[in-house]
């Protein structure tokens, strides 16, 4: 959009490679702006969701850490669980990581809201089952790489 107004161009002539008028016009402008703006704020959502997802798997990692290299979660049966619980969070960290950068995550959610009716949920409740599924999902492949891979 800055290259359209600096140019005095519309995006279809930037697009094209070609020039067709001398003026932008107000319409072409307002729809160049509104497409600059939607695509802010889809970054800024996703940046926003990939801080929260980054925060908590860096919390488990640390607690994790400070559990396992103190082997307080051997000598307790709470504190083994919460320990294999943040090692679960870690990896369901990373996985939501990727699927965020990658916009599948934005697929399955827009198929399951189709399915589900997910968005009539009230947005903690969207969290927990997010949470829940992504949960059982991490258990699931930990369990396949102990299974199969001995990991």
């Amino acid at each position: 959009m800055d290259i359209a107004d600096y140019y005095d161009i519309s995006i279809p002539e930037i697009i094209s490679g070609e020039r067709k008028s001398e003026m932008m016009n107000e319409e072409e402008r307002k729809i160049a702006k509104t497409m600059a703006d939607y695509a802010t704020t889809e970054k800024e959502k996703i940046f926003k969701e990939m801080k929260l997802q980054s925060v908590m798997g860096v919390c488990a990692l640390v607690l994790y850490w400070i559990l396992h290299e103190t082997g307080a979660y051997m000598y307790n049966d709470v504190l083994g669980k919460l320990a294999s619980y943040c090692e679960t969070l870690v990896s369901v960290s990373v996985i939501m990581m990727a699927a965020f950068t990658t916009g599948s995550l934005s697929k399955v959610r827009s198929k399951s809201r189709k399915v589900f009716v997910f968005e009539n949920f009230p947005k903690t409740m969207q969290f927990v089952v997010t949470a829940v599924v992504a949960f059982g999902v991490a258990a699931v492949i930990k369990l396949v790489l102990v299974y199969f891979f001995g990991l």
